[in-house]
This record gives C-alpha cells, sequence and structure tokens, in this order.
C-alpha cells in the first residue's frame, strides 16, 4: 500500500485527491494493478479512479505502463507507486509554500500601509493619491499590519515544522 497509515502522507494526499483518493489509495496492493482492479478493490467508480490516478501521474507519484490485446485491440493500463516521489513531492510542495509565505512576509514587514473603507494601500500610493480615495470616498489612514505579520510568521513556523516531521518519518 501507499504509506496511506503515515499520517503525513495521509495529510498531504487528502489536500491533493480528498477522502475519495485516500479511501481508493488505502486499497492499492504494492504490485502492478490495472485501473479496473482499483475500482472493484476500492468500490469506487472506475471514472473516479481513474481521475485520481491521473492527478497522482501528473504529481509523478503514479507511474502507467499500456499493454494492448493483440484479438480486441483494447489498452490496458498498468499502474504502480513512485515511492522515492511521496516523500520529494511533499518537501518541494512545502518549499514552494515557504517561498511563498516567506515573500509576503517581506513585503508585510518592509511596507507601510494605510486603509481607506474599500483598500489597503502602501504609503506611496496614500501619498499620490493625497490619502483619498476617489472610489470610496474616505481618507487613507494608518493601518497597523503586526497581525497579517504574526500570521504569517506562524504558517512558516508550522510549515517548518511539518516539513520536519516529513524528513523524519
Amino acid at each position: 500500500m501507499l504509506a496511506a497509515d503515515n499520517p503525513l502522507v495521509r495529510e498531504y494526499f487528502g489536500r491533493i485527491i480528498g477522502e475519495d483518493g485516500l479511501r481508493i489509495l488505502e486499497t492499492i496492493p504494492e504490485e502492478e494493478i490495472t485501473d479496473e482492479e482499483i475500482a472493484k478493490l476500492s468500490e469506487t467508480k472506475l471514472t473516479s479512479v481513474r481521475k485520481i490516478l491521473y492527478q497522482l501521474y501528473e504529481s509523478r507519484i503514479a507511474e502507467y505502463r499500456t499493454e494492448r490485446d493483440d484479438n480486441t485491440g483494447w489498452i490496458t493500463y498498468w499502474w504502480r507507486f513512485n515511492h522515492q516521489n511521496i516523500k520529494r513531492m511533499m518537501e518541494e510542495e512545502a518549499d514552494g509554500e515557504l517561498a511563498r509565505l516567506e515573500k509576503n512576509l517581506n513585503y508585510e514587514q518592509n511596507g507601510e500601509f494605510y486603509r481607506c473603507q474599500c483598500q489597503r494601500v502602501l504609503f506611496e500610493e496614500a501619498a499620490e493619491k493625497d490619502f483619498w480615495c476617489e472610489e470610496c470616498e474616505a481618507n487613507f489612514e494608518y493601518f497597523d499590519n503586526s497581525d497579517i505579520v504574526k500570521g504569517i510568521e506562524q504558517q512558516i513556523n508550522e510549515l517548518k515544522k511539518w516539513k520536519r516531521r516529513v524528513k523524519r518519518n
């Protein structure tokens, strides 16, 4: 099976393919298997199984080979899972999210923000508009973004903890 018993793997795949996908993953054996067999084992519609398999294929977690029946011309897809790619994909996704959060944190820490009733802008834009918003016809006033900064820092810390847990497992 595809490490579906590991809570970190379950969390990751739960985000990618949802609960239905997790149920399907829990039924998949280690060896190659057809999508029809997966559908029977998981008691799931074949179209749902195929959708999930293609999502996993796009993530380079599922791989397949094809086999053509010489008599009927039908093509059978034999699926297997690349277990080494699971951890790598989880770490890459976390790294991308960390980079995005750190960029947002830098923006929030280095900007001075002003707010009216309809938007939040940097000091420079508020000053260009003489601290008056023509859209909502209100003054731009200083906005303390320390709660936003704290929230982003908390997200970064949680994601770093999650990454350390992934590396240990």
